[in-house]
């Protein structure tokens, strides 16, 4: 376009045919909220269809996600101020300003000042005082009639636009809200980062097993199902690591005092490798534990757990291999890695050094694999009796189903992340002695996907499980009993020696106790089999799903379809509706 299109562009817009000066400041807000919604459905239409298109994490690529979020919503603010007949000038115009907190908060991302979610959450605050002072520029055309060049379809489908974004106006921001506390409380900080703990012995003439845990955080059932497993050979010194010792946030709220940093373990081993390293999926990209796994770890025998595989393929350990991961993550991984050859739908992959697993606990599968190899398959059998693991596979990776993420799945998962806000908190009572799966049991498949509740790791001290690791609780279990809806007592041991504390506590606050593994069977059946009675089937067997754990003899019942918790999307888009077309019929009155 020439400079006589945009200056004959600009006479049209504002032409005292349209209102001009003589506008009303009513036409001024109702444009400006035309121009919010126009940004959101740009956001939810271009912003969708890219994803269906290039599958990749905003948290692991904060620049491109934010380009691509400022270019969604320029494309639904372009299309709609040209259906309204802005001209091309005040459209690019907008277009600058909605971009221009990108100029100051790229900088401040690369230079380590501000994180990736803090750019997203500024972004989308900053482009609503930018447009606004876009507009106050040019007021007089925005507080003028702008009748449109569209045809009658494009007008139908404008008022289906802003029937849907009414429909969105409310249930968008709570499964925003929802979803970001989500994922806050997967990895809540520990209150004490410092805890005395002395480190395990060291037993010379076993191998070594470092189980990486990292700083930030790592899964819960990833870290302590492959930990559990090999320390019960007693054949290992296993030991969990990171960078630093201090303590550490297992995913749901569960503290672990890592046994040795990396110094130290480098120490005890005369600066030789594990012989077995466990890296399992992160919290967060950690530079310290990439870069130790590339140049210590990967002298011996690598174990990747679930998306830990990510944290070997960032470090060129996977380079012309085949591995496998988690079926819900392995797409993203493709793109962002194809110079490995990922393989689907198998329990693990064995290829030399590197054995990586599917999901979480796939994790119990590619263990046994270890002990095979070092230990033989008698050693692999007798792992697999002591953890109650039904499904070993001597000799070979089982197959796994050929998973993928039905409409039902995403649309229960949205449900629970986003609209259950009323989800209970449960306290998981800490014993010394409980199990480590044990212990996983009570918080994974809670706070994995399913947002069945949320968990609070509670009691009187510091413990030590089974094998030796020392859990934090983050609150005494009397001081709890008045915050939580209902108390959740892991482990076989607890259930057979109940703690008269812990009822007396619960009568107190008047709270239900739950001993969770009081059958015999691996320990996440009962997990499984609470959250089908307390919450619903569906949500359940969406866990095991996430878990890759086959549900067929665990015995789940419950409700069946959360109806109920559908309602609430469906009367938040109601009522959006009423607002919007309320204000409208207010501001025609108005102008009449």
């Amino acid at each position: 376009m020439n400079p006589t299109e945009l200056e004959r562009d600009e006479r049209a817009s504002g032409s005292p045919e349209s209102g001009g000066a003589r506008g009303s400041w009513w036409r001024f807000a109702g444009h400006y909220l035309e121009m919010v919604l126009a940004m959101l459905a740009g956001m939810l239409v271009v912003g969708g269809a890219v994803g269906l298109v290039v599958d990749y994490s905003h948290a692991d690529h904060p620049t491109a996600g934010s380009l691509e979020m400022a270019f969604a919503m320029s494309v639904g603010m372009v299309a709609w101020m040209r259906y309204r007949g802005h001209g091309w000038a005040g459209t690019l115009e907008m277009t600058a300003a909605m971009c221009a907190p990108l100029v100051v908060l790229l900088p401040l991302l690369w230079a380590g000042v501000i994180s990736g979610d803090a750019v997203m959450m500024l972004l989308h605050v900053l482009m609503l005082p930018a447009m606004l002072v876009a507009m106050l520029r040019r007021r007089d055309e925005y507080r003028a009639v702008h009748h449109g060049r569209g045809d009658r379809v494009v007008r139908v489908a404008g008022r289906a636009m802003v029937v849907v974004l009414a429909l969105a106006l409310l249930p968008a921001p709570v499964y925003l809200a929802g979803s970001r506390s989500y994922e806050a409380s997967q990895y809540t900080r520990p209150e004490a980062t410092t805890v005395a703990a002395a480190p395990p012995a060291h037993d010379p003439a076993k191998r070594t097993v470092a189980v990486v845990v990292g700083n930030e955080g790592a899964n819960i059932a990833d870290a302590l199902v492959s930990y559990e497993v090999l320390a019960a050979t007693r054949a290992f010194n296993v030991y969990t690591v990171a960078p630093a010792r201090r303590a550490v946030p297992l995913l749901g709220g569960l503290d672990l005092v890592p046994d040795l940093d990396f110094a130290e373990l480098g120490r005890r081993l005369g600066g030789s490798a594990p012989d077995v390293t466990v890296v399992p999926a992160m919290a967060d990209s950690e530079p310290a534990v990439t870069a130790w796994v590339r140049d210590t770890a990967s002298r011996g025998l690598l174990l990747s757990v679930c998306t830990g595989a990510e944290v070997l393929a960032e470090a060129g350990l996977l380079d012309g291999r085949d591995a496998t991961s988690h079926w819900y993550r392995i797409s993203g991984f493709e793109q962002d890695h194809p110079e490995v050859n990922w393989r689907r739908g198998i329990r693990y992959v064995d290829d030399g050094n590197v054995i990586s697993t599917g999901g979480l606990l796939s994790a119990v599968d590619g263990s046994l694999r270890v002990v095979e190899r070092l230990l033989g398959d008698e050693a692999a059998t007798a792992a697999a009796r002591t953890i109650g693991w039904r499904h070993y596979s001597p000799g070979k990776a089982a197959t796994l189903p050929d998973s993928k993420l039905t409409v039902g799945d995403a649309v229960l998962h949205t449900l629970n992340v986003g609209f259950r806000w009323d989800a209970p908190t449960v306290g998981v009572v800490l014993t010394n002695g409980v199990g480590e799966i044990e212990l996983a049991a009570a918080f994974d498949p809670y706070a994995e996907h399913s947002m069945a509740a949320r968990t609070l790791a509670v009691g009187t001290a510091a413990i030590r499980s089974r094998h030796g690791l020392t859990f934090v609780p983050r609150a005494g279990v009397a001081e709890a009993a008045d915050r939580v809806d209902r108390l959740l007592v892991p482990g076989a041991g607890a259930a057979a020696r109940p703690d008269p504390g812990v009822a007396a506590a619960a009568r107190r606050a008047g709270v239900p106790v739950k001993y969770l593994q009081d059958r015999p069977g691996f320990a996440f059946d009962a997990g499984l089999r609470d959250v089908a009675s307390t919450m619903d089937v569906p949500t359940a067997r969406w866990a095991a799903k996430i878990l890759e754990y086959p549900v067929a003899g665990v015995g789940l019942s419950g409700p069946g379809w959360p109806w109920t918790l559908l309602l609430r999307p469906l009367l938040l888009g109601l009522a959006g509706l009423v607002l919007v077309f309320g204000a409208a019929r207010v501001v025609r009155s108005r102008r009449s």
